[in-house]
């Protein structure tokens, strides 16, 4: 069994650099490529294990080459109900891994980056960490207690994904919270910046989604 799952999905390209530096850390991982992600792949010169999709985006070359070195290649009908990356999501979770990050999820498409913001809430509702990553942030959702450490100055954004989260304290941050609610379509989580060498998000009910940055006062419409 796998511990961790990468998803490459088919949106904005992330940094080569970042990338590599990260599967490093995270060790033995199964990586899934939906069809239009194996652009990103061939760039960091990195061969999934499998690929799901209606293969509709990838080259023929490179899925014959995949083909070729026993790579699982899982074909869908083009009229299928769901998008390749919910499709890598949904045989993800039949392994049961403790997390799961995708990747080139965001930018592009703004009707499929939301649709992978929603993702998280399934993948949080089957109860496996699951995060949207690049280097500019990552995005995952939360339903309990979340701690960060020795990233004082970073910016955290919190919306609710439930139509009211209750009980949301915020500690170590420059804006603290004490047991108080978020609504869903309201923008008052947006942008908190943390404060401590320890802090911390609490929330007695419903499910939110955080978004936390990499590096101070960076973000991806500055660059």
């Amino acid at each position: 069994m796998y511990r961790k799952i990468i998803i490459v999905s088919g949106g904005n390209s992330v940094d080569s650099a970042f990338f590599q530096k990260k599967i490093k850390e995270w060790g033995n991982c199964l990586v899934i490529c939906c069809d239009g992600g194996a652009r990103h792949l061939r760039n960091l010169a990195i061969k999934p294990d499998v690929v799901i999709g209606d293969m509709d985006s990838i080259d023929p070359a490179q899925l014959a080459d995949y083909s070729s070195k026993n790579v699982k290649i899982i074909k869908y009908r083009a009229d299928k109900d769901f998008t390749d990356t919910e499709l890598a999501l949904d045989y993800a979770l039949d392994l049961k891994p403790e997390k799961i990050f995708i990747w080139c999820a965001l930018g592009g498409r703004i009707d499929h980056s939301l649709a992978n913001v929603f993702l998280l809430f399934k993948a949080r509702e089957k109860g496996v960490e699951t995060f949207l990553i690049d280097e500019c942030c990552e995005v995952f959702v939360m339903d309990k207690e979340t701690v960060f450490t020795g990233e004082q100055g970073k910016t955290v954004s919190l919306l609710a994904l439930t139509p009211e989260v209750t009980g949301v304290t915020l500690s170590g941050f420059l804006y603290p919270l004490e047991k108080g609610n978020l609504k869903m379509g309201e923008s008052r989580g947006v942008s908190n910046i943390i404060r401590n060498e320890k802090a911390g998000i609490r929330v007695k009910s419903g499910k939110l989604l955080v978004v936390k940055y990499r590096r101070k006062d960076f973000f991806p419409e500055a660059r």
